[in-house]
Protein backbone atom coordinates (compact mmCIF):
# COMPACT_ATOMS: atom_id res chain seq x y z
CA UNK A 1 0.00 0.00 0.00
CA UNK A 2 1.06 3.55 -0.70
CA UNK A 3 1.86 5.87 1.90
CA UNK A 4 2.05 9.38 2.51
CA UNK A 5 1.79 13.05 4.13
CA UNK A 6 0.79 15.76 2.07
CA UNK A 7 1.55 19.03 3.99
CA UNK A 8 -0.57 21.42 2.52
CA UNK A 9 0.07 25.47 2.92
CA UNK A 10 -2.97 27.54 2.03
CA UNK A 11 -2.94 31.25 0.32
CA UNK A 12 -3.34 34.67 1.71
CA UNK A 13 -7.01 33.77 3.12
CA UNK A 14 -8.33 34.85 6.64
CA UNK A 15 -10.57 31.29 6.66
CA UNK A 16 -8.74 28.23 8.79
CA UNK A 17 -9.20 25.02 8.13
CA UNK A 18 -12.59 24.06 8.91
CA UNK A 19 -13.36 25.86 5.50
CA UNK A 20 -10.97 24.21 3.58
CA UNK A 21 -11.78 20.77 5.65
CA UNK A 22 -15.27 21.19 3.62
CA UNK A 23 -14.15 22.35 0.52
CA UNK A 24 -11.97 19.17 0.38
CA UNK A 25 -14.60 16.79 1.25
CA UNK A 26 -17.36 18.82 -1.44
CA UNK A 27 -14.78 17.97 -3.89
CA UNK A 28 -13.82 14.39 -2.86
CA UNK A 29 -17.23 13.54 -3.59
CA UNK A 30 -17.61 15.22 -7.37
CA UNK A 31 -14.01 13.12 -7.73
CA UNK A 32 -15.50 10.08 -6.77
CA UNK A 33 -18.48 10.92 -9.60
CA UNK A 34 -15.70 11.47 -11.81
CA UNK A 35 -13.45 8.66 -11.70
CA UNK A 36 -15.64 6.35 -10.04
CA UNK A 37 -13.77 5.09 -7.42
CA UNK A 38 -14.81 5.46 -3.57
CA UNK A 39 -12.59 7.26 -0.74
CA UNK A 40 -12.49 7.29 3.30
CA UNK A 41 -12.42 10.46 4.28
CA UNK A 42 -11.61 11.21 8.14
CA UNK A 43 -13.26 13.32 10.18
CA UNK A 44 -11.17 16.62 10.56
CA UNK A 45 -8.81 16.88 13.66
CA UNK A 46 -7.11 19.70 15.17
CA UNK A 47 -3.73 18.86 16.36
CA UNK A 48 -2.10 21.99 17.58
CA UNK A 49 -3.37 26.22 16.45
CA UNK A 50 -1.71 25.83 14.03
CA UNK A 51 -1.67 22.27 12.32
CA UNK A 52 -5.21 20.36 11.57
CA UNK A 53 -5.38 16.91 9.38
CA UNK A 54 -7.62 14.19 7.63
CA UNK A 55 -6.62 11.14 6.24
CA UNK A 56 -8.27 9.86 2.60
CA UNK A 57 -7.50 6.25 1.90
CA UNK A 58 -9.02 3.15 -0.13
CA UNK A 59 -7.34 -0.44 -0.18
CA UNK A 60 -4.51 1.30 -2.73
CA UNK A 61 -3.15 3.87 -0.45
CA UNK A 62 -3.36 6.45 2.49
CA UNK A 63 -2.71 9.90 2.38
CA UNK A 64 -2.26 11.43 5.33
CA UNK A 65 -3.61 15.80 4.85
CA UNK A 66 -1.94 18.30 7.28
CA UNK A 67 -3.36 21.48 7.24
CA UNK A 68 -0.88 23.81 8.28
CA UNK A 69 -2.79 27.24 9.66
CA UNK A 70 -1.41 30.68 9.39
CA UNK A 71 -4.98 32.53 8.95
CA UNK A 72 -4.17 34.22 12.28
CA UNK A 73 -1.50 36.27 10.53
CA UNK A 74 -3.76 37.04 7.46
CA UNK A 75 -6.20 38.08 9.88
CA UNK A 76 -3.32 40.82 11.86
CA UNK A 77 -2.89 41.91 8.25
CA UNK A 78 -6.43 41.92 7.04
CA UNK A 79 -8.29 45.13 6.02
CA UNK A 80 -9.79 46.69 8.94
CA UNK A 81 -11.52 49.84 6.82
CA UNK A 82 -11.54 52.08 4.27
CA UNK A 83 -8.70 54.08 5.70
CA UNK A 84 -6.11 50.94 6.12
CA UNK A 85 -7.50 50.45 2.04
CA UNK A 86 -6.28 53.99 1.69
CA UNK A 87 -3.49 53.49 3.22
CA UNK A 88 -2.63 50.62 0.70
CA UNK A 89 -3.08 52.70 -2.07
CA UNK A 90 -0.67 54.84 -1.32
CA UNK A 91 1.92 52.23 -0.41
CA UNK A 92 1.18 50.67 -3.77
CA UNK A 93 1.98 53.50 -5.45
CA UNK A 94 5.06 54.32 -3.59
CA UNK A 95 6.52 50.67 -3.80
CA UNK A 96 5.56 49.87 -7.25
CA UNK A 97 5.11 53.12 -9.39
CA UNK A 98 7.28 55.60 -8.56
CA UNK A 99 10.43 53.15 -7.81
CA UNK A 100 9.29 51.10 -11.24
CA UNK A 101 9.35 47.89 -9.90
CA UNK A 102 6.15 47.09 -11.64
CA UNK A 103 8.36 47.07 -14.98
CA UNK A 104 9.80 44.08 -13.83
CA UNK A 105 6.66 42.39 -12.88
CA UNK A 106 5.34 43.41 -16.46
CA UNK A 107 8.25 41.95 -18.15
CA UNK A 108 7.72 38.47 -16.17
CA UNK A 109 4.19 38.18 -16.06
CA UNK A 110 1.43 40.83 -17.12
CA UNK A 111 -1.48 39.21 -15.57
CA UNK A 112 -0.34 40.02 -11.96
CA UNK A 113 0.41 43.77 -12.74
CA UNK A 114 -3.00 43.92 -14.13
CA UNK A 115 -4.15 42.26 -10.90
CA UNK A 116 -2.18 44.54 -8.55
CA UNK A 117 -3.05 47.86 -10.65
CA UNK A 118 -6.72 46.94 -10.36
CA UNK A 119 -7.56 48.06 -6.99
CA UNK A 120 -5.11 51.06 -6.78
CA UNK A 121 -7.57 52.33 -10.15
CA UNK A 122 -10.22 51.24 -8.52
CA UNK A 123 -9.67 53.04 -5.61
CA UNK A 124 -8.47 56.45 -7.71
CA UNK A 125 -11.22 56.27 -9.84
CA UNK A 126 -13.72 55.68 -7.23
CA UNK A 127 -12.96 58.91 -4.98
CA UNK A 128 -12.59 61.03 -8.35
CA UNK A 129 -15.69 60.22 -8.95
CA UNK A 130 -16.87 60.74 -5.01
CA UNK A 131 -15.52 64.31 -4.79
CA UNK A 132 -16.52 65.44 -8.44
CA UNK A 133 -20.66 64.68 -6.83
CA UNK A 134 -19.61 66.40 -3.47
CA UNK A 135 -18.00 69.57 -5.97
CA UNK A 136 -21.52 69.41 -8.18
CA UNK A 137 -24.01 69.02 -5.30
CA UNK A 138 -22.26 71.80 -2.77
CA UNK A 139 -23.32 74.73 -4.44
CA UNK A 140 -26.88 73.64 -5.09
CA UNK A 141 -27.39 72.71 -1.67
CA UNK A 142 -25.75 75.74 0.15
CA UNK A 143 -27.62 78.35 -2.16
CA UNK A 144 -30.87 76.52 -1.13
CA UNK A 145 -29.75 76.36 2.34
CA UNK A 146 -26.67 77.10 4.33
CA UNK A 147 -23.22 77.07 3.85
CA UNK A 148 -22.49 75.24 6.92
CA UNK A 149 -25.41 72.67 6.38
CA UNK A 150 -23.85 72.18 3.14
CA UNK A 151 -20.54 71.10 3.98
CA UNK A 152 -22.07 69.14 6.84
CA UNK A 153 -23.84 67.50 3.69
CA UNK A 154 -20.32 67.37 1.93
CA UNK A 155 -18.63 65.43 5.26
CA UNK A 156 -21.95 62.71 5.57
CA UNK A 157 -21.63 62.38 1.65
CA UNK A 158 -17.78 61.42 1.88
CA UNK A 159 -18.37 59.08 4.50
CA UNK A 160 -21.75 57.24 3.30
CA UNK A 161 -19.74 57.07 -0.51
CA UNK A 162 -16.46 55.61 1.13
CA UNK A 163 -18.44 53.12 3.07
CA UNK A 164 -20.07 52.18 -0.30
CA UNK A 165 -16.78 51.93 -1.71
CA UNK A 166 -15.66 49.68 0.92
CA UNK A 167 -18.46 47.43 0.72
CA UNK A 168 -18.00 46.49 -3.05
CA UNK A 169 -14.12 46.64 -3.19
CA UNK A 170 -14.81 43.55 -0.11
CA UNK A 171 -17.34 41.80 -2.28
CA UNK A 172 -15.46 41.76 -5.40
CA UNK A 173 -12.32 40.87 -3.61
CA UNK A 174 -10.36 43.55 -5.11
CA UNK A 175 -9.06 45.13 -1.28
CA UNK A 176 -7.56 41.66 -1.08
CA UNK A 177 -5.21 41.51 -4.58
CA UNK A 178 -3.80 45.25 -2.97
CA UNK A 179 -3.43 43.54 0.30
CA UNK A 180 -1.56 40.59 -1.04
CA UNK A 181 0.83 42.95 -3.03
CA UNK A 182 1.84 45.42 0.52
CA UNK A 183 1.67 42.17 2.56
CA UNK A 184 4.21 41.04 0.64
CA UNK A 185 6.34 44.20 -0.10
CA UNK A 186 6.21 44.45 3.90
CA UNK A 187 7.12 40.66 4.50
CA UNK A 188 10.25 41.80 2.80
CA UNK A 189 11.46 43.52 4.46
CA UNK A 190 11.09 41.53 7.77
CA UNK A 191 7.37 43.88 9.12
CA UNK A 192 5.49 40.80 9.46
CA UNK A 193 5.36 39.70 13.03
CA UNK A 194 5.40 36.01 13.93
CA UNK A 195 6.11 34.76 10.38
CA UNK A 196 9.47 33.85 10.96
CA UNK A 197 8.43 31.77 14.31
CA UNK A 198 5.36 29.79 11.71
CA UNK A 199 7.89 29.13 9.64
CA UNK A 200 10.34 27.33 11.63
CA UNK A 201 6.88 25.60 13.54
CA UNK A 202 6.15 24.41 9.92
CA UNK A 203 9.43 22.92 9.19
CA UNK A 204 9.79 21.07 12.07
CA UNK A 205 6.12 19.48 11.52
CA UNK A 206 7.20 18.68 7.99
CA UNK A 207 10.11 17.13 9.50
CA UNK A 208 9.53 15.21 11.98
CA UNK A 209 6.69 13.53 10.11
CA UNK A 210 9.44 12.59 6.84
CA UNK A 211 12.13 11.78 9.41
CA UNK A 212 9.31 9.60 10.77
CA UNK A 213 8.34 7.87 7.89
CA UNK A 214 11.48 8.04 5.13
CA UNK A 215 12.60 4.37 6.00
CA UNK A 216 9.36 3.08 4.25
CA UNK A 217 9.50 1.80 0.71
CA UNK A 218 6.40 3.09 -0.47
CA UNK A 219 6.47 6.34 0.87
CA UNK A 220 6.49 10.15 -0.20
CA UNK A 221 5.87 13.60 1.50
CA UNK A 222 4.33 15.62 -1.01
CA UNK A 223 5.14 19.48 0.36
CA UNK A 224 1.87 21.41 -1.09
CA UNK A 225 1.12 25.23 -1.06
CA UNK A 226 -1.19 27.49 -2.84
CA UNK A 227 -0.98 30.96 -3.95
CA UNK A 228 1.08 33.46 -1.73
CA UNK A 229 1.31 30.14 0.16
CA UNK A 230 3.88 29.08 -2.27
CA UNK A 231 6.26 32.07 -0.63
CA UNK A 232 5.85 30.58 2.58
CA UNK A 233 6.33 27.07 1.31
CA UNK A 234 10.12 28.41 0.61
CA UNK A 235 11.76 29.29 3.24
CA UNK A 236 9.64 26.26 4.59
CA UNK A 237 11.22 23.97 2.36
CA UNK A 238 14.80 25.20 2.96
CA UNK A 239 15.01 24.56 6.67
CA UNK A 240 13.55 21.27 6.51
CA UNK A 241 15.97 20.33 3.53
CA UNK A 242 18.72 21.91 6.52
CA UNK A 243 17.03 19.23 8.83
CA UNK A 244 17.54 16.46 6.47
CA UNK A 245 21.05 17.04 5.61
CA UNK A 246 22.43 17.28 8.84
CA UNK A 247 20.06 14.05 9.89
CA UNK A 248 21.72 12.51 6.69
CA UNK A 249 18.72 11.61 5.90
CA UNK A 250 17.89 10.79 1.78
CA UNK A 251 15.29 13.23 0.47
CA UNK A 252 13.80 11.73 -2.58
CA UNK A 253 10.95 10.77 -0.95
CA UNK A 254 9.98 14.82 -0.39
CA UNK A 255 8.54 16.21 -3.25
CA UNK A 256 6.82 19.85 -4.32
CA UNK A 257 3.79 20.55 -5.45
CA UNK A 258 3.08 24.49 -6.03
CA UNK A 259 -0.44 25.71 -7.11
CA UNK A 260 -1.19 29.41 -8.33
CA UNK A 261 2.25 30.52 -7.50
CA UNK A 262 3.47 34.36 -7.01
CA UNK A 263 7.03 33.68 -5.83
CA UNK A 264 8.06 36.78 -7.59
CA UNK A 265 5.52 38.99 -5.32
CA UNK A 266 8.48 38.22 -2.74
CA UNK A 267 11.40 37.72 -4.40
CA UNK A 268 11.66 40.35 -6.44
CA UNK A 269 12.10 43.06 -4.36
CA UNK A 270 15.38 44.14 -3.50
CA UNK A 271 15.22 43.81 0.84
CA UNK A 272 14.17 40.49 0.03
CA UNK A 273 17.91 38.79 0.68
CA UNK A 274 17.23 36.36 3.48
CA UNK A 275 14.33 35.04 0.95
CA UNK A 276 16.54 34.56 -2.25
CA UNK A 277 19.05 33.35 0.36
CA UNK A 278 16.68 30.06 0.73
CA UNK A 279 15.87 29.90 -3.41
CA UNK A 280 19.59 30.01 -3.55
CA UNK A 281 19.68 26.76 -0.95
CA UNK A 282 16.91 25.16 -2.92
CA UNK A 283 18.63 25.86 -6.51
CA UNK A 284 21.39 23.55 -5.46
CA UNK A 285 18.92 20.34 -4.32
CA UNK A 286 17.99 17.62 -6.58
CA UNK A 287 14.71 17.42 -6.15
CA UNK A 288 11.26 15.99 -7.49
CA UNK A 289 9.02 19.89 -8.18
CA UNK A 290 6.61 20.21 -9.87
CA UNK A 291 4.66 23.99 -10.29
CA UNK A 292 1.26 24.81 -11.75
CA UNK A 293 0.00 27.70 -12.88
CA UNK A 294 -3.32 28.76 -14.91
CA UNK A 295 -3.29 31.27 -17.92
CA UNK A 296 -6.90 32.68 -16.51
CA UNK A 297 -5.60 32.95 -13.02
CA UNK A 298 -4.59 37.07 -12.54
CA UNK A 299 -3.54 36.19 -9.47
CA UNK A 300 -0.46 33.89 -10.28
CA UNK A 301 2.82 34.16 -12.51
CA UNK A 302 1.77 31.98 -15.45
CA UNK A 303 4.46 29.16 -16.05
CA UNK A 304 7.40 31.88 -15.00
CA UNK A 305 10.50 30.07 -13.93
CA UNK A 306 10.82 32.42 -10.47
CA UNK A 307 14.48 30.93 -9.80
CA UNK A 308 16.06 32.51 -13.22
CA UNK A 309 13.79 35.51 -13.12
CA UNK A 310 14.78 36.57 -9.40
CA UNK A 311 18.18 35.88 -10.45
CA UNK A 312 18.90 32.60 -9.30
CA UNK A 313 21.09 29.87 -11.32
CA UNK A 314 19.25 26.95 -10.68
CA UNK A 315 22.50 24.14 -10.40
CA UNK A 316 20.82 20.59 -9.48
CA UNK A 317 17.50 21.43 -9.32
CA UNK A 318 14.87 21.11 -12.24
CA UNK A 319 11.52 22.16 -11.44
CA UNK A 320 8.98 21.69 -14.06
CA UNK A 321 6.75 24.55 -14.62
CA UNK A 322 3.58 22.79 -16.53
CA UNK A 323 0.07 24.25 -17.27
CA UNK A 324 -3.01 23.65 -15.58
CA UNK A 325 -4.84 23.35 -19.23
CA UNK A 326 -8.18 23.97 -17.29
CA UNK A 327 -10.24 24.50 -20.90
CA UNK A 328 -9.40 20.80 -21.61
CA UNK A 329 -10.92 19.94 -17.80
CA UNK A 330 -14.82 21.55 -18.47
CA UNK A 331 -17.15 22.34 -20.69
CA UNK A 332 -17.45 25.29 -22.91
CA UNK A 333 -20.35 26.40 -21.10
CA UNK A 334 -18.49 26.10 -17.58
CA UNK A 335 -15.00 26.97 -18.91
CA UNK A 336 -16.73 30.91 -19.95
CA UNK A 337 -18.73 30.91 -16.70
CA UNK A 338 -14.90 30.44 -15.18
CA UNK A 339 -13.39 32.83 -17.05
CA UNK A 340 -15.68 35.19 -15.64
CA UNK A 341 -15.19 34.56 -11.85
CA UNK A 342 -11.27 35.33 -10.97
CA UNK A 343 -11.94 34.55 -7.87
CA UNK A 344 -13.19 30.86 -8.48
CA UNK A 345 -10.08 30.55 -11.24
CA UNK A 346 -7.77 31.06 -8.34
CA UNK A 347 -9.08 28.30 -5.96
CA UNK A 348 -9.90 25.85 -9.00
CA UNK A 349 -6.50 24.43 -8.33
CA UNK A 350 -8.38 22.74 -5.06
CA UNK A 351 -10.80 21.59 -6.83
CA UNK A 352 -12.30 18.55 -8.57
CA UNK A 353 -12.86 18.44 -12.51
CA UNK A 354 -15.83 18.69 -14.62
CA UNK A 355 -13.96 16.55 -17.16
CA UNK A 356 -11.14 14.00 -16.48
CA UNK A 357 -7.52 15.28 -17.46
CA UNK A 358 -3.95 15.51 -16.49
CA UNK A 359 -4.42 17.96 -14.02
CA UNK A 360 -6.04 16.21 -11.03
CA UNK A 361 -5.52 17.79 -7.77
CA UNK A 362 -7.25 14.66 -5.94
CA UNK A 363 -5.25 12.03 -8.17
CA UNK A 364 -2.30 13.77 -7.13
CA UNK A 365 -2.32 13.45 -3.46
CA UNK A 366 -4.10 9.86 -3.62
CA UNK A 367 -4.13 6.53 -5.74
CA UNK A 368 -0.97 3.85 -5.72
CA UNK A 369 0.93 5.75 -7.51
CA UNK A 370 3.97 8.43 -7.03
CA UNK A 371 3.43 12.20 -7.71
CA UNK A 372 6.20 11.79 -10.49
CA UNK A 373 4.49 8.67 -11.99
CA UNK A 374 1.67 10.67 -12.53
CA UNK A 375 2.66 13.75 -13.96
CA UNK A 376 5.86 12.15 -15.89
CA UNK A 377 3.62 12.08 -19.16
CA UNK A 378 3.69 15.77 -19.07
Amino acid sequence: MQERDVFYIPGYDPRGFRFYYSLFKKNLIAEEKLIQKKFNLSSCEKKLPTHASWTIENEEFKTKYHFLAWNDIVRDNWHKNIFSVLNDAFDFFKIYVITGLFMKFAKACKAPLVAGFYPFFYVLFSYIIVFVVIFLAFKPVASATHFLFALFCSFLLLYILSKLIFKIGNKTAAFWLSRICIFCARWAKGGIKDIDTRTLEFSELVFEAFKANAHKKDYELILCAHSVGTILAISVLAKVLEKCELAKLDTSKLKVLTLGQCVPLMSFHKQSKNYKQDLECLAKKDLTWFDFTSKIDGACFYKVDFFTSSGIELINLKPCFLSTHFYKLYSKDEYTKIRRDWYRAHFLYLMANELQGEYDFFTFISGAKKLEQKIARR
